[in-house]
């Protein structure tokens, strides 16, 4: 694909030259602000956070290719360095000036998808039943935040027939800020519950924060129908698009396994293979979105059928022991209070004579809200068919007094003793807050049966070991 070109007034809009690029210099494809990721010609943004400093990798960036680095620091730019270099203020507000430009050369149909559960999962989705159309293209990543969703938006290939765009959010005005630089020709709300409410407040709060995405959404927006809140909101908000919902009486017949969903839509029979009675709504709205793009039931549901399970979202991982294997459902990628109620029905719909261990870490980012929230949550843990485990403060707190087994720190050696209580043949449910990194649990039993791995065993996932040493 070309580059987004070397109009200096775009440059010059967002810094100055502190290498201004010669003649024989290509224009920058795509960005990237991890070295280790970046590919030859992107452009590299030093970013300076809390442990790393970008600007120290600068002659790795270099060595690698990159097409233009942003600095900010040009102090800490090496001796010789001979990279087109740009002095910004403010790397994000530099990428997302570029990644606008960008966005007014892609040609293809872009879809915007956001809400309190389910984002990267129906994001997923919709990039297989796209890719039956077209050329789809969507980030390896969740990358959908302020530095995410316009370095996403540069990486698109200038070519793409489809474009899918993931959108957080934290605090109010957010997905307003990303749904006008991603500008998507359809929008998803894939759900609304009490997530964030530190920030938002309250749910009416997040039913805003996530319908802003319509306003500039330019055909047709996908939502949740039944939500009284939601409804609220939709009425009162002036939305250049069509607005189409998914009541749940057109979803029926929901069968579900360990590892898919089966379900009518509108009397359509579809298939999924992702677990979850929820993950039925998720692929519904996948279903919804390639209709609006013009396919038949019948290539939408092919499509799904070549869905893959993001990372840490029920991903099944079979460790392997000496005895009975250890089956994990791992969905410790973040946590609020529907979707650790949508991981526990999951959980308690799997027929399995073994031992079954349910993990809980805390459910972050709920503000004032948290401490009932969590108490709430530890009422319910009653029904829970197998032995809990509760990690972090505020379940710790909320479970005073209750049968559970309590943990209040979440460090490494908290994660050791609990992976100590895990025994061969056991199936485990982990589920918390990204901030509680539970995935730990993972890795350490993984090297505790390294031995039986090596022997001849294998460690088998429907989903992904990344950054797992299986070996």
């Amino acid at each position: 694909m070309s580059g987004i070109g070397w109009d200096n007034a775009v440059w010059t809009s967002i810094g100055s030259w502190l290498i201004e690029p010669t003649q024989g210099d290509e224009p920058p494809i795509g960005a990237s602000i991890d070295t280790r990721a970046l590919v030859r010609g992107q452009i590299f943004v030093a970013y300076v956070g809390e442990r790393v400093d970008g600007h120290a990798y600068l002659s790795v960036a270099k060595e690698k290719g990159a097409g233009v680095c942003l600095i900010t620091d040009p102090s800490k730019v090496p001796d010789g360095f001979h990279v087109p270099t740009l002095v910004v203020q403010d790397p994000t507000d530099a990428m997302t000036v570029l990644a606008a430009n960008w966005r007014s050369r892609l040609k293809g149909t872009v879809v915007g998808i956001t809400g309190s559960n389910g984002k990267t999962t129906t994001t997923r989705l919709v990039h297989a039943v796209l890719s039956e159309q077209g050329n789809a293209w969507v980030s390896s990543k969740s990358h959908n935040n302020a530095i995410g969703v316009p370095m996403s938006v540069l990486n698109t290939p200038i070519d793409a027939d489809f474009a899918i765009f993931e959108l957080g959010t934290s605090s109010h005005g957010e997905i307003a800020q990303r749904a006008a630089l991603v500008q998507p020709d359809i929008a998803v709300i894939t759900s609304i519950g009490r997530a964030h409410l530190e920030e938002l407040g309250s749910l009416e709060g997040v039913c805003a924060e996530k319908a802003s995405i319509l306003l500039s959404t330019i055909e047709r927006g996908i939502v949740p129908s039944g939500i009284e809140p939601l409804d609220q909101v939709l009425g009162a908000l002036s939305v250049p698009c069509e607005v189409e919902r998914l009541d749940p009486s057109r979803l029926t017949e929901i069968v579900t396994s360990e590892q898919s969903v089966e379900f009518l839509l509108d009397g359509a029979r579809f298939s999924a293979p992702v677990p979850g009675a929820h993950n039925a709504s998720n692929a519904a709205m996948a279903v919804l979105v390639g209709r609006a793009c013009g396919m038949g039931d019948g290539q939408i549901a092919s499509g799904l059928l070549n869905a893959k399970l993001p990372e840490m979202r029920l991903d099944r991982v079979e460790v392997p022991t000496q005895t009975e294997p250890i089956v994990i459902y791992n969905d410790a990628y973040n946590a609020n209070p529907d979707s650790t109620r949508a991981a526990l029905s999951f959980f308690e719909s799997i027929n399995s004579d073994a031992s079954k261990v349910v993990v809980l870490g805390d459910m972050l980012e709920l503000g004032s809200s948290g401490p009932d929230e969590h108490a709430s949550m530890v009422g319910e843990l009653g029904d829970v068919n197998g032995r809990v485990v509760l990690v972090g403060p505020l379940y710790h707190a909320a479970a005073e007094g209750a049968d559970f087994e309590r943990w209040t720190a979440t460090d490494d050696h908290t994660m050791t003793e609990v992976a100590r209580s895990i025994k061969p043949g056991d199936v485990v449910l982990l589920k918390g807050s990204r901030g509680v990194g539970l995935e730990r649990l993972v890795y350490i039993l993984i090297n505790r049966y390294t031995t039986y791995a090596k022997s001849g065993a294998e460690i088998r996932s429907t989903g992904t070991t990344e950054g797992m040493d299986a070996t």
